[in-house]
């Protein structure tokens, strides 16, 4: 994949959560912006990072042309505590 289209998705606004599949077979979830950074020749992933953090468990690091494609994921609405009927 070119480094524009994956440049693309990663900056749309308002941005839409992604899985990116690589060639190899694995997958990565990106629920929000801050857990995908484009570097030179590819992309870095946190793991584990979680909203509103700085610390992350892991990370991958791997090319543009990993990437075998970029499914958009839906946007997870957050629970609400639902209300016992009496």
């Amino acid at each position: 994949m070119t480094k524009e289209a994956v440049e693309q998705e990663l900056t749309r606004e308002p941005f839409v959560p992604l899985r990116l599949h690589l060639t190899n077979g694995k997958a990565f979830d990106v629920p929000f912006r801050e857990v995908a950074h484009l570097v030179a020749h590819g992309v870095l992933v946190l793991i584990g990072l979680k909203k509103g953090t700085h610390q992350a468990k892991s990370y991958d690091r791997f090319n543009f042309e990993q990437i075998a494609r970029i499914e958009r994921r839906p946007v997870s609405k957050s629970p609400r505590g639902r209300r016992k009927a009496s």
